[in-house]
């Protein structure tokens, strides 16, 4: 798989790996959207704990804290005035989408590149479809001590 889009899964698993294990350890809020205090506890255990994982190097931590300022969740644009059409209103909130997602891209690509081979393994493994990472709430709600 080109390293483009290898690097662009690992970014977007990351965020939404998150969101999901949520979704089996909290309760939803009936309009199914996460409070947002909680998706930003959430993200900061998270990255924490991956932190913690690869055993960063002095001379990691400025890509790393690029990395993470980069995954923090964006706000969304205000409503414009004016008289766009759906269509119109869709497309700019994809190309924002996109705009957002490139600089995750760009962070994870540098972060990435900043990490030992055997860091690499340990991100990968974390952040790939069925890795250790997206298993982990659901292991830990199921077990006797969680709660």
């Amino acid at each position: 798989m080109p390293l483009l889009y290898r690097s662009l899964l690992l970014a977007s698993i990351l965020c939404v790996s998150a969101a999901q294990a949520a979704e089996t350890a909290e309760p939803q809020r009936p309009d199914r959207q996460m409070d947002p205090a909680m998706h930003q506890k959430m993200m900061a255990r998270h990255m924490q704990m991956l932190h913690d994982k690869l055993k960063l190097q002095p001379q990691q931590e400025g890509a790393w804290q690029d990395f993470v300022k980069a995954m923090q969740p964006r706000k969304p644009m205000p409503p414009k005035e004016g008289q766009d059409s759906a269509p119109e209103r869709m497309e700019q909130m994809m190309q924002q989408q996109q705009a957002e997602m490139q600089q995750r891209l760009d962070a994870l690509k540098t972060f990435y590149g900043q990490l030992t081979p055997e860091q690499r393994k340990v991100m990968d493994n974390l952040h790939r479809p069925g890795g250790e990472w997206q298993h982990r709430g659901k292991r830990e709600a199921s077990s006797p001590n969680h709660g």
